[in-house]
């Protein structure tokens, strides 16, 4: 029997959840990060109006601004978050137990029993999403495939609000022209070492 393993990513994490208690700050290019008067404050989050400016996590306040004057930076709330994050992990765990944390904006859920409760994977990650956007107000990416590599690059693939099915027969067209550092796990340095051995793509990986 073929695992069905969920990859759900919060979108936009820390600036979905500041949304929910000031909802005006949808309709505005915004960022969560550090003091605006310290040069060294980053980018920890921003909406996806933010992104039309080309705004990027982990950048500096300063370089986020020059691209974007108007950007509104919100201090981050930890405790708040967590609270919150911890109400979409409730979700989860109504659907599976097996439900494992990758940081606080992103879990893998193993759904491999319980199709017979909930039906096949794309059907329980429809689910879960809805569930999220009418109890929580905030919307997630999901991918669904049969290991956790290539649930996470399902949910990597299509964002935001997108449900993404990975299955084995569609390997060779959608994943396979893909750049091998789309994989997790493959950073700068391992992919200069596949670069040396004509490894540019997932399908040349698999092909070696």
């Amino acid at each position: 029997m073929d695992r069905v393993i969920l990859h759900s990513d919060i979108n936009n994490c820390y600036a979905s959840i500041e949304a929910l208690r000031k909802p005006e700050l949808k309709t505005i290019p915004m960022a969560v990060g550090g003091s605006t008067s310290d040069r060294h404050g980053i980018i920890l989050a921003k909406n996806e109006l933010a992104k039309v400016y080309r705004v990027k996590t982990g950048e500096a306040i300063w370089q986020a601004k020059q691209k974007c004057p108007n950007l509104h930076i919100v201090p981050p709330d930890y405790d708040f978050y967590v609270r919150v994050c911890d109400d979409v992990r409730a979700i989860y765990r109504r659907y599976t137990d097996q439900v494992e944390s990758f940081g606080m904006d992103e879990c893998w859920l193993d759904c491999t029993g319980s199709r017979l409760l909930f039906g096949d994977g794309e059907t329980i990650a429809r689910r879960i999403a809805e569930d999220i956007r009418q109890e929580i107000g905030l919307t997630v990416s999901i991918g669904v495939a049969n290991n956790k590599i290539f649930a996470k690059l399902g949910s990597d693939l299509r964002k935001p609000d997108a449900i993404t099915v990975v299955a084995p027969e569609s390997y060779e067209e959608k994943i396979y022209p893909l750049p091998v550092e789309k994989i997790m796990g493959v950073g700068p340095a391992t992919r200069r070492k596949f670069a040396k051995v004509g490894i540019f793509t997932i399908g040349d990986l698999a092909r070696m």
